[in-house]
């Protein structure tokens, strides 16, 4: 611990300052309890029910290949592949009340990279469109 209060942090403090980071203000010394992560906390969060049912015949009706990049992660990961995600084009948290869903025309299958992808913008997501035209346009 010692050491690298001497000379680890020192040498990327200064590391950070050649990059053009700010420094960062140390709060309190570093120790194990700072570093600690994995702690058991309980949470108490809302979310929305999906139905099982939407979601398989979405699978069945559109397959599994990701609408945007045409990605079949099981052809991609091999066994770990059956990570294929379903999105709601409307977005279930501006839905108001609960509604019916059509697997056909409401639900398609994505990878999670692009459903990851739709999600960084809220409250309303990226349309497949715009993810998929960023993507090819890079």
């Amino acid at each position: 611990t010692e050491t690298c209060r001497e000379l680890v942090i020192p040498v990327l403090a200064a590391m950070a300052e050649l990059y053009g980071y700010e420094p960062v203000e140390e709060i309190c010394p570093p120790d194990y309890e700072t570093l600690t992560e994995g702690a058991v906390m309980l949470s108490v969060v809302r979310r929305r029910e999906r139905n099982p049912r939407n979601r398989l015949l979405c699978l069945r009706i559109h397959g599994l290949i990701c609408k945007i990049c045409n990605v079949d992660p099981r052809k991609l990961y091999g066994e770990a592949g059956g990570i294929i995600e379903v999105h709601h084009l409307q977005p279930l948290s501006v839905a108001g009340e609960p509604r019916p869903y059509d697997p056909r025309t409401d639900l398609i299958p994505l990878c999670p990279n692009c459903h990851r992808a739709l999600h960084t913008r809220r409250p309303i997501p990226w349309t497949p469109e715009e993810i998929g035209d960023q993507l090819r346009n890079g």
